[in-house]
């Protein structure tokens, strides 16, 4: 039997429909590439404050040789709106100790899905001489910064971190004068960043930077807390006057403040929060001390000395710490007075 015109048209329509139906089902259930999954997990993980000072420390304590030391790095990593370098942009600035002060570096890092399709690229812009400032990333271009073809970083997922790694002998570059490459890797978890920043002669395939031993710098994450100082350290509820000294930052990767007071006779008090990481043993008959989140707390005298004071330490996954030291009162909090919520 011959269907009439409109019914013929109907039925036409309704295939269209149930076509476009089934495509649009179909495209919603499509897989992206580990790669692209990646790219938002790094993404998260990287931004942060990343210090080695436990490192820093250690090899001293150790009694390492001088050329196997690894000096104090503090690394801040921040998510920033640089349109016309990605969508996947980092403001990266490193501190590095050095014996006339701290010796700032800048970068910007972009992220990207690929080549492979379980890689994350990561793309490093530089300035050689000065600050990016976070006024000039609305407009800045990457024409404006020196980057190196051959030095992208492809990062793979491993167990709980990612590993990213320099093409062998494909970053090459003139440093102080000589032809150089570099062979480098990075290593970011949700507590730590590791690197090295080998670079070697073409000529010869000596390596010229980094520690002699060739170990990666370890910077472990760090959180930010919150903190005041009282003078004196008012106690069980009496009434006698303070002066509150407010508003104190502290990372908890060895992040410390001097100040003095506002009294007839001043004093200079410093404070340090550090979470500890033991590299080493400090119990008799093979028992483990366990690492700790400690609280310094002193005067700081006039020939740079630290007296009147002491420390206090707890768990290093504590979220409050302070002391009392009778002249003195301490007290952090990664959560801010003001915005603490009521609970019972």
């Amino acid at each position: 039997m011959k269907l009439p015109q409109y019914l013929r048209a109907a039925g036409s329509i309704a295939v269209v429909l149930v076509g476009a139906v089934a495509q649009t089902a179909f495209a919603q259930g499509q897989d992206s590439t580990p790669g692209e999954r990646h790219l938002r997990v790094m993404a998260e993980l990287l931004p942060g404050q990343y210090d080695n000072i436990n490192q820093n420390y250690f090899d001293t304590r150790r009694n390492l040789p001088e050329a196997d030391r690894h000096v104090r790095i503090h690394t801040t990593i921040a998510r920033v709106q640089a349109p016309a370098l990605g969508p996947y942009v980092f403001l990266w600035v490193n501190a590095t100790e050095k014996p006339k002060g701290l010796e700032r570096s800048y970068r910007v890092a972009t992220l990207a899905a690929g080549p492979g399709a379980d890689e994350v690229t990561m793309k490093s812009y530089f300035r050689m001489q000065g600050a990016i400032t976070a006024e000039e990333l609305a407009t800045l271009r990457p024409d404006a910064l020196i980057t190196t073809p051959g030095c992208e970083y492809a990062f793979k997922r491993r167990a709980d971190h990612y590993r990213g790694l320099q093409s062998p002998k494909g970053c090459r570059f003139d440093w102080q004068g000589d032809p150089v490459y570099g062979e480098n890797e990075i290593s970011l978890s949700p507590t730590s960043l590791w690197f090295v920043d080998h670079k070697y002669l073409v000529k010869s395939g000596k390596r010229i930077t980094g520690v002699a031993s060739g170990e990666p710098f370890w910077q472990e994450r760090a959180r930010l807390f919150h903190c005041y100082v009282d003078v004196p350290g008012v106690g069980g509820g009496r009434d006698i006057p303070f002066e509150r000294y407010d508003d104190l930052e502290l990372h908890d990767k060895g992040g410390s403040v001097t100040f003095r007071t506002r009294d007839a006779s001043p004093k200079e008090i410093f404070v340090r929060l550090q979470a500890v990481t033991w590299h080493v043993l400090n119990e008799a008959n093979d028992n483990f001390n366990r690492n700790s989140l400690v609280l310094y707390a002193y005067e700081k005298m006039a020939d740079g000395t630290m007296k009147n004071g002491g420390y206090a330490f707890t768990d290093p996954e504590a979220t409050r710490i302070g002391n009392n030291l009778g002249w003195m009162l301490v007290n952090c909090a990664l959560t801010k007075r003001n915005d603490a919520r009521p609970e019972m």
